[in-house]
């Protein structure tokens, strides 16, 4: 009974230590990749346009000043409402990794329409559409802390900056009340 906390302690501490050298070793693996995503991402937060003015403008979350993702606003739509975080919502949508690569399409089916839950993507996707009323069309680009982050999905490696070409086709529900 006295070597079950000994035994107890050992494995945790065998766990930990090879936790700690997966994570160590994805953030060694993907070094260069992180590296060029972070760049590409400090590039496109620095430029301009002709007329010397911020291409894209930060979208900053309210419950954390210090993380941003950028919007570059192609069309305004004549919506006048916002979706919340908890907001079903219609989009279209098309998303690529910082070196062109294609992930994920709202166009690759019959409906190009996709509705879902703003709180079921990723924080940066969130963010986007909350900051977005219908009719408007956005390029965002989303830093790997606000998507994925370290983790691998499908061909997104892990540190991958996110780039949306974005349109908000409608909110539903929003204008539905409950009745008292």
């Amino acid at each position: 009974m006295k070597r079950l906390p000994v035994i107890l302690a050992i494995a945790i501490a065998v766990f930990a230590a090879v936790s700690c050298d997966n994570e160590q070793s994805t953030w060694e693996k993907y070094k260069d990749w992180r590296q060029a995503n972070t760049a590409f991402f400090t590039e496109k937060d620095n430029s301009v346009n002709a007329y010397g003015e911020r291409e894209y403008m930060r979208i900053t979350p309210i419950w954390d000043a210090g993380s941003y993702i950028l919007m570059k606003k192609l069309k305004s739509g004549s919506g006048t409402r916002y979706p919340l975080f908890t907001s079903t919502v219609d989009v279209t949508y098309k998303g690529f990794l910082y070196d062109g690569t294609a992930f994920d399409s709202t166009y690759t089916s019959i409906d190009s329409i996709a509705t879902f839950k703003c709180s079921s993507t990723v924080t940066g996707f969130a963010m986007a559409l909350t900051n977005m009323v219908v009719g408007d069309s956005c390029e965002i680009i989303i830093p790997a802390y606000l998507g994925y982050g370290e983790q691998e999905n499908s061909v997104i490696s892990p540190y991958s900056t996110l780039i949306f070409g974005l349109k908000l086709r409608g909110i539903p529900g929003y204008e539905i009340q409950v009745k008292p």
